[in-house]
């Protein structure tokens, strides 16, 4: 008989919130370039909008790379294969996507129509490629860490990452995460941040991504849960 207990899994999600906020990121853009067309009076804002987003997401990737990956590995080697390859992939996708809007900002009116349609069906195939990406790194990849580390270990990877972001990043990231929680959810992220950021960045976060993104509603409730005032 062995007396050696296997460690009991972390439950520590650190994947979901943000791929939540991603995938309603791009959803939203991707509608947009589809309704979009030559003589759209906000064509520009759109294309800045889809580098945006396009930004976040390699800083997503960088993240991954920079303190999942390598955790990952140490522990379980040789399994962050699949993974790197997938980035890779996207990053390539990042170019094509840069490489189509500046096509579409320097070209001619004739050519415009053809050249959006030719950025929707890229950005399209990223966006089917990443939802694909983030579903395996949920169901597959996220019970290999939660079974590797524990919860504290979770959290301390995903405190190292909020750490090396910056004020703008984490309003950015918050302008797409909180409106794609639940609002259970978003209580519990905010209250996080409010537990280890100086008053005036939580204050900022409130006002800069919470506040815009959310419906009054949501916003009240929110409000309600955090106990500040609305």
């Amino acid at each position: 008989m062995s007396f050696i207990q296997a460690k009991p899994p972390a439950t520590h999600d650190f994947y979901g919130p943000i791929h939540k906020g991603i995938r309603l990121a791009l959803s939203r853009i991707l509608v947009r370039l589809g309704a979009a067309d030559g003589d759209d009076p906000e064509l520009g804002e759109l294309l800045a909008d889809l580098r945006a987003q396009c930004a976040i997401s390699a800083h997503h990737l960088d993240n991954e790379d920079a303190e999942v990956h390598p955790a990952l590995e140490a522990r379980a080697p040789g399994s962050t294969g699949r993974l790197a390859q997938a980035h890779a992939h996207h990053r390539q996708a990042f170019e094509d996507i840069e490489t189509l809007i500046v096509r579409v900002e320097l070209s001619a009116r004739a050519e415009r129509a053809d050249l959006l349609k030719a950025l929707y069906l890229r950005f399209s195939l990223f966006v089917a490629e990443d939802f694909a990406h983030m579903a395996e790194e949920e169901q597959l990849f996220l019970p290999i860490l939660q079974g590797l580390f524990t919860d504290r270990e979770l959290m301390e990877i995903e405190d190292r990452i909020m750490s090396a972001t910056t004020p703008a990043d984490l309003v950015a990231h918050g302008r797409i995460v909180l409106p794609a929680a639940t609002r259970p959810e978003r209580i519990a992220l905010l209250d996080a941040i409010r537990a280890t950021a100086p008053a005036e960045a939580f204050a900022g976060l409130m006002e800069a991504a919470a506040r815009p993104s959310l419906s009054p509603a949501d916003f009240r409730h929110l409000c309600a849960g955090l106990g500040v005032a609305a």
